[in-house]
């Protein structure tokens, strides 16, 4: 089914023949079912179409417009729905991609999937097609083909092939080599010394005990190993999540709760915050609000809620991060400076209690701290500057913890004289359960949820951009479902083991990479080796001085100040720098939550705004080719008489559709200067869906226009449009043959009509001249045919390294190759590639390794007309009608062209004008031409 789907689409049209070898004797009685279908619908195709089985569309003269396109799809899947449904059996036999599942019998979507035959050459259709395949990939089963031969295999949805899509484990499990386990091992262990040092560090940011920070790498670590698919990822606490958690989580305590925080006297001395009076409920809040995060993101996961996160562009993120980055410094001061600063997300609050008592400032911890925050700088970069000491960067922050922690001990009078704080007892042992802990109480939640929500957007959004980045690297796939469900259990599960909340570490995922680590089992190492650094060596971090963690938590954080960032979007898009500016301020001055939130509303405003306001674009021809691109891609090209082209780059639904018809008036009054516009021609490639609102508009639009003696046509419309055009009756009352395949063949169309016009104008002027008839008037269809004119188009537009030259011939000329290749090369230019059709001709030129300038093209242009002219010039005035399809760039005068001829190159002079991409000297060269005949 899924090859017939793709032959309906008009993708593959070889699969025909191993269709019919293949599926057809499977489901008997199914050609014969199609072949009567479609003579019920058009009577005229015969046997002779039926040769070699099914048809091709493209092989049918009766189906090559778009909407007779449709209907024969449509009528193909009604036929095989019906015949399937006696031949359930079938269906799971052949279950492939794009086929949905409906009760005990598949179902091929052809509608959802035919956007990629009824799109131009711009690739949205297939990319559309690749992505909907992709959203579907944990249910389709696989197709290979080998030659002519199509190998089918039944997709596995046993609950085995359930559980291993679902549970990751247990296909790595498997699959583990001694080599694997050597090199899982050996960076496990690496990122375990990492992880040591920075979960406590990460911890106090939240508010919470050290020893919570050390439980959070344990049991989230091995519930990724679970659920995950990335072989790199770390999971574990990261210093955005925790400055989260504090920001959102202070203050929210009841009375009743922490009643000691309420009881504070601010005359008496400086306030306390409820992580300080009130530790045990507000470790309980931690885990509350980790329980909830795992919850959002099990949630999103199921309703398939992983677009939200593309809210949230590079420009958000970037800027938070760096706000983040400096509270997160600026929060280690305390530690080096050696006195107490108010625990506040504002950094001008922080920043001014730090001048005001400046003059406390500790020596000791300040001269250490500097000391070791420079060495572990300089431990990173001599890794990044020589491999051979790369092991060194993950090392650090443990050599620097192990050397303070000495020389502590070694001098006491450092912690006990000179005001040099240690972490002191850490509880020692596995973590307990706490699931009893977590406060289950729809007031507790309504507190939380923002900073849930917030903690699980970003968290989630920092994992999912690390997993991709190494699943890259590494050539295998990343689905962000998946992901959305291995982060939020691990969420989860460890809330329930005294956990917070955690997320993928960009810094230890980092080093796994490097240190080799080829499968989950490296977490699991991390997490096994955490569990012994519990059971045996928390004893040894009572002397660990804080200013080496507050050294470990800024080395950490400045590799988040992305001011280069800002810097490169200043000079690429200045709103994009705004969006910088306002995530980053409001971050630093405001708070971590509401700079996310100014952030995400500005975001949703540029998608709002976007969206009302589409570009429609005005379409010119690039000379000597059928190709229609925008006034402002292509800098020399041709308006078709009378006809106004326009493209629409967005859906069109209730929102935009004043702004667009707005447009479309403003166009049609400006062309309307320089030339009568007799018709309209809409592209609608990009337009992916239309709302009921927008068709009615549509219907208001044409009735307009055609009350103006406008007609209005419509090329590359998408299926699901049409489909809502079809519903709505639209296409009835514009007409089906309104409604064509390419731009080009609307503008033929335009033209058919203008000449069918001037036939019936000059019959009915001439009937009065004949003997009446009698009876009802027979309309006979006139055959036109258009005469193509020798035209020479080049531009430097439409490929980046190369001048590409397009001509137009009316018919086939024996060695007008080597003509043209001899006019090349008598002006020194290289022909880099060359694609000839019977009469277009597209050549790919540069001269000296670089594109023609403007007076060597103008010289090649004079040059080709003249070659043309002298080859084709049968004495009719072919000259002037060679002439006025020219270049810009020549002389016009007005020997040898008549009247007509002079008005309309004047016209189309005078639209060009208007699109500000021709000079002016050519019209009124033009204009004295015309006065000369005039008189």
């Amino acid at each position: 089914q899924a090859i017939l789907a793709e032959a309906v689409l008009g993708s593959a049209a070889c699969a025909w023949r191993p269709l019919c070898g293949h599926v057809l004797p499977a489901m008997p009685g199914f050609e014969h079912a199609v072949r009567r279908e479609i003579r019920v619908w058009d009577s005229s195709i015969g046997d002779e179409a039926f040769t070699s089985g099914i048809p091709d569309i493209r092989e049918l003269e009766h189906v090559q417009v778009t909407h007779r396109t449709q209907k024969y799809r449509k009528t193909l899947a009604k036929t095989m729905r019906q015949h399937m449904r006696s031949r359930a059996e079938a269906a799971s036999a052949f279950r492939l991609p794009g086929m949905r599942r409906v009760g005990s019998m598949a179902s091929t979507n052809f509608d959802e999937t035919s956007s990629a035959s009824d799109s131009d050459s711009t690739g949205s259709g297939s990319e559309r097609a690749s992505a909907s395949a992709s959203e579907n990939d944990s249910t389709v089963s696989d197709t290979s083909f080998e030659g002519s031969a199509i190998t089918f295999k039944r997709g596995d949805r046993s609950i085995i092939g359930c559980l291993r899509r679902r549970l990751p484990l247990l296909e790595w499990v498997p699959s583990l080599t001694v080599s694997t386990l050597k090199s899982d091992v050996l960076a496990g262990l690496t990122v375990c010394v990492m992880v040591i040092p920075q979960s406590m560090s990460y911890a106090k940011i939240a508010g919470l005990p050290y020893v919570v920070g050390m439980y959070s790498a344990v049991m989230p670590a091995f519930t990724y190993a679970v659920f995950g698919r990335s072989k790199q990822l770390m999971v574990g606490p990261v210093a955005m999540t925790s400055l989260i958690m504090r920001a959102g989580l202070e203050g929210v305590l009841s009375e009743k709760q922490c009643p000691a925080f309420y009881g504070q006297d601010p005359a008496v001395g400086q306030i306390k915050y409820q992580n300080e009076l009130c530790p045990d409920m507000y470790i309980q809040l931690g885990f509350t609000v980790a329980a909830l995060v795992g919850i959002v993101l099990i949630l999103a996961s199921v309703f398939q809620l992983g677009f939200l996160v593309s809210f949230l562009g590079h420009p958000v993120i970037s800027g938070f991060s760096t706000g983040a980055a400096i509270i997160i410094g600026l929060s280690q001061l305390k530690y080096l400076l050696g006195y107490t600063l108010p625990s506040t997300e504002h950094v001008h609050e922080l920043l001014f209690a730090v001048v005001k008592d400046l003059p406390q400032t500790k020596p000791a911890p300040l001269l250490l701290g500097l000391m070791w925050l420079a060495g572990l700088i300089a431990l990173r970069r001599l890794g990044q500057w020589n491999r051979r000491f790369r092991f060194l960067a993950p090392l650090g922050p443990l050599l620097g913890c192990i050397a303070g922690t000495a020389l502590v001990t070694a001098f006491p009078d450092l912690r006990d004289k000179y005001a040099v704080g240690t972490v002191g007892d850490v509880p020692a042992g596995v973590f307990p359960f706490s699931g009893h802990k977590i406060l289950w109480t729809w007031d507790m939640f309504h507190k939380t949820k923002v900073t849930a929500a917030s903690a699980a957007l970003i968290g989630f959004m920092e994992s999912i951009a690390i997993a991709k980045n190494l699943a890259g690297q590494h050539k295998y796939e990343i689905s962000a479902g998946q992901e959305l469900m291995a982060i939020g259990a691990s969420n989860f599960v460890g809330s329930l083991f005294s956990s917070y909340a955690v997320t993928g570490s960009f810094s230890r995922s980092a080093v796994a990479n490097a240190t080799g680590a080829q499968s989950q089992f490296a977490g699991v190492v991390v997490a096994m080796g955490m569990l012994v650094v519990l059971q045996c060596l928390t004893p040894l971090f009572h002397n660990l001085p804080m200013f080496a963690l507050a050294a470990v938590v800024m080395s950490s954080v400045l590799s988040l100040i992305a001011y280069d960032v800002a810097i490169e979007l200043w000079k690429v898009r200045k709103w994009d720098f705004a969006l910088w500016m306002a995530s980053f301020i409001g971050t630093l001055f405001i708070g971590p939550l509401e700079g996310i939130g100014i952030a995400v509303a500005m975001s949703l405003g540029v998608v709002i705004y976007e969206s009302v306001r589409p570009q429609v674009l005005v379409l010119w021809r690039v000379p000597g080719t059928k190709i229609y691109r925008s006034i402002d891609q292509e800098t020399v090209g041709h308006f078709v008489p009378n006809v106004l082209i326009v493209r629409l780059t967005a859906a069109l639904y209730f929102a935009n559709m004043s702004y667009v018809k707005d447009k479309l008036e403003k166009y049609i009054v400006d062309m309307s200067r320089a030339d009568i516009v007799k018709y309209v021609v809409l592209e609608m490639t990009s337009v992916l869906t239309v709302d009921c609102t927008a068709a009615h508009a549509i219907r208001d639009i044409v009735s307009e226009l055609r009350s103006g003696g406008i007609q209005t046509l419509f090329a590359m419309v998408g299926s699901r449009a049409m489909r809502t055009f079809e519903n709505s009756g639209l296409v009835s009352f514009i007409g089906e043959d309104m409604f064509c395949h390419t731009v080009d063949d609307a503008v033929r169309k335009c033209m058919m009509i203008t000449e069918q016009r001037g036939i019936e104008a000059r019959r009915s002027s001439s009937s009065s001249e004949e003997e009446p008839t009698t009876g009802p008037a027979k309309r006979v269809r006139q055959n036109v045919t258009f005469v193509t004119q020798p035209e020479v188009g080049i531009s430097n537009d439409m490929h980046r390294q190369f001048t590409q030259v397009h001509l137009v011939v009316p018919y086939v000329v024996a060695d007008l190759v080597n003509m043209i290749m001899a006019a090349f090369a008598s002006l020194g230019v290289n022909t880099e590639g060359a694609q000839v059709d019977h009469t277009c001709h597209t050549y790919q030129i540069v001269k000296e390794e670089r594109k023609l300038n403007a007076k060597e093209i103008e010289e090649l242009q004079n040059k080709l007309d003249i070659m043309l002219r002298r080859v084709f010039s049968t004495g009719n005035g072919n000259e002037a009608g060679s002439s006025r399809q020219g270049s810009p760039h020549r002389t016009l005068n007005g020997n040898g062209a008549d009247r007509t001829t002079l008005e309309q190159a004047l016209a189309e002079e005078r639209a060009k004008i208007i699109a500000g991409e021709l000079a002016k000297e050519r019209a009124k060269a033009l204009e004295a031409a015309l006065a000369e005949l005039r008189v």
